[in-house]
């Protein structure tokens, strides 16, 4: 272990799940910090990482949190950080906001067309237009989730989740915070909140 004393303390705190939750979030920013300059070594990454995604998913388990909103921007900070955290683990990055990045991937055009599309997860005008717990774009085209196939080197198909889950990928909402991997569902607090009247 390459950490520094306060690092090897918010490690610590993060791991302890009996700890207050200030306690962990200040933890929490302190690792936030130290990624963002490069300061946590690639060895340390991967214990630094289980233990942020812990705390950032513990942030959306109850329903109540699920649509708080002023947990909105606390979980996108925490999810940004794992994010970050993520690119330094040795097998490559695993923490996606909105879609994980897949080159080859194919599904069924939602426009009655009878067609399957085949290309990479990306957006065309940006993020607006797509409901991602719901749907991935596959070359700007929403697909809904559970429909889509990763297309491996030797063409096989692997249905997205099952390649998230033998990958360990982790897909988080940009707007809500939340995590979103195997989600299928039009219910992104943040845009019923947006989108409502009151």
């Amino acid at each position: 272990m390459n950490m520094d004393r306060e690092q090897q303390e918010a490690l610590a705190l993060l791991e302890d799940e009996g700890a207050s939750f200030v306690k962990q979030y200040d933890a929490a920013r302190l690792v936030t910090r130290d990624a963002g300059a490069g300061r946590i070594e690639t060895a340390d990454a991967p214990r630094f990482y289980r233990a942020q995604v812990r705390f950032w998913k513990s942030l959306g388990l109850r329903p109540a949190d699920r649509d708080n909103a002023t947990l909105f921007p606390l979980r996108k900070k925490l999810a940004w950080s794992c994010a970050t955290l993520s690119r330094r683990l040795p097998g490559g990055r695993k923490f996606f906001d909105y879609y994980p990045r897949l080159s080859r991937v194919e599904g069924p055009h939602d426009l009655g067309k009878n067609e399957i599309l085949r290309g990479a997860l990306t957006t065309t005008y940006g993020s607006s237009l797509y409901e991602f717990h719901w749907e991935y774009p596959i070359k700007g085209f929403g697909v809904r989730k559970d429909l889509i196939a990763v297309i491996t080197n030797d063409e096989a198909r692997v249905p997205v989740f099952d390649w998230c889950r033998e990958n360990d990928l982790i897909v988080f909402c940009n707007r809500c915070g939340l995590e979103i991997t195997y989600e299928v569902s039009k219910d992104c607090p943040w845009r019923i909140r947006r989108y409502t009247v009151h």
